[in-house]
This record gives structure tokens, sequence and C-alpha cells, in this order.
């Protein structure tokens, strides 16, 4: 007779919404997605689906995660306390959110080489493990949204825009202009940015992940791979290091 198959849901809370990952054993199976006015029916599926253990990652309110966590029994928080499961040359540890440490995480466990990971969600980010597996640092800058509500907030005839494509890099109106600008700014900075790992690295592996990740042009490149659930991999894993 087969023996049942461990069953873990991976959950990943961000600011815009909340990542289910089901995995049996190692393998991502599912995964699920709830918005911001979903909390009905995350409940109903955290009370109907069977599963073997649980890890949770959040940026959310303290009242939001407690939440999470009293409808998860056994859950392991995910969360920067104690020692990190890597090595590093970063100042502030303390400082550095779930989601860096868990794509750091996943990235040592896909690639033995150097490796840059690119984040591309509320905020754009970049982070770099060197050929050792240690943690060297890396960038944060604003992303998409956060460009346009700034632009809208903080000036006062600018509109608020909601357009993710990649515009002419001539802008012929102002929605376009500043389309232009955020757009084709961040995939500017993002190849910018690669350019220059590259150069202090012969090898290196760049993963790209996040919420937005599909809107700029960059799995074209060589030695690029887009891994939109790298930070659900990282947390699986994470389960016999770090939260163990």
């Amino acid at each position: 007779m087969k023996a049942n198959l461990k069953t873990t849901l991976v959950i990943d809370a961000g600011n815009t919404r909340i990542k289910v990952g089901v995995f049996i054993e190692e393998q991502l199976k599912e995964i699920f997605y709830f918005g911001n006015q979903e909390w009905g029916q995350l409940k109903t599926f955290l009370l109907e689906y069977h599963f073997d253990q649980s890890i949770l990652s959040s940026v959310r309110s303290e009242k939001e995660t407690t939440w999470l966590l009293q409808m998860m029994p056994n859950s392991i928080y995910f969360k920067n306390e104690g020692e990190l499961p890597f090595s590093h040359n970063y100042r502030t540890p303390n400082t550095l959110g779930s989601d860096r440490i868990a794509n750091i995480i996943g990235a040592t466990k896909l690639s033995n080489t150097a490796n840059l990971i690119i984040d591309i969600g509320t905020c754009i980010k970049f982070d770099l493990v060197d050929q050792e597996h240690i943690y060297q640092g890396g960038s944060i800058s604003p992303g998409i949204n956060l460009r346009y509500r700034s632009l809208s907030e903080f000036t006062g005839a600018l509109p608020l825009i909601e357009d993710y494509t990649i515009p002419p890099v001539i802008g012929t109106s102002t929605n376009e202009c500043i389309q232009s600008g955020v757009m084709l700014g961040i995939q500017s900075e993002i190849d910018c940015f690669i350019q220059h790992y590259e150069k202090q690295y012969e090898t290196i592996t760049i993963f790209v992940t996040g919420g937005d990740a599909h809107c700029f042009d960059i799995q074209a490149k060589n030695g690029i791979f887009v891994e939109l659930n790298l930070t659900l991999i990282g947390l699986y894993y994470s389960l016999g290091t770090y939260a163990s």
C-alpha cells in the first residue's frame, strides 16, 4: 500500500494579496490567490483543505497575521528572529524582510552559482548572494504602483494612471509621459543593475520574481530565469532550516 504523501501549505501574505502554495512532498502542485476583500473565501479554504504542516510569512498588520495563525493550528510563523539560515555581510540583518530571506533561501537551493534575485512587486528589490552562498545585500526602490501614486499624490495636476504596459519612449500626452517615465524608467533601472552585477561576477544566475515581473522584458536575456514562485519555494525549504 502506498504511503500517504505529506501535504504542506505555504502562505505568503503580501501587501496586495495572499498567495497559498500547496506542496506535495517537495513539489509545488497548486497555487491559490486571495485578494484583500476575500477573507471569507480564505477562511473557508483553510477550514476545508487537509494539510500536514504549514508555514506563514506575512507583511500584514499584527491583527491580520494573528487571525491567519489562528486558522492554521501548529503553523510555523516565518519571521526574522535570531540567526539567519545563511551567511551574510549585511550590516543590519534584523531589518531584512521575510520575503527577501525566503527568496535568498529559494535561490541558493536552486543554483550553486552567484545569484541575483530581482523581486518586482510593491517595491523592486535586488538581492545578491555570491558563489559561496554569502548574502551581500542589494537595493530597494518603489514599484510601479508606488511611482504612479507618488506622482499623483504629491503634485497638483498629474493624474493617477494604472496602465502597466510598456509605452513608446516619447509620450505624446501627459498620461503617456507618466507611463513612459515610470515603466521605461523601471525597465532601464533593471537593465542597468543587471549589467552592473554581470560585470562583477563572471558566472551569475539571475532569478526574477514578484507579482509585476510579467510587465517587463527580462526573460529574453541569457542566464535569467523567471521564477514567480521563488518566495513560496524558499518558505517551503525554510521548514527544514530557518524555521525548524
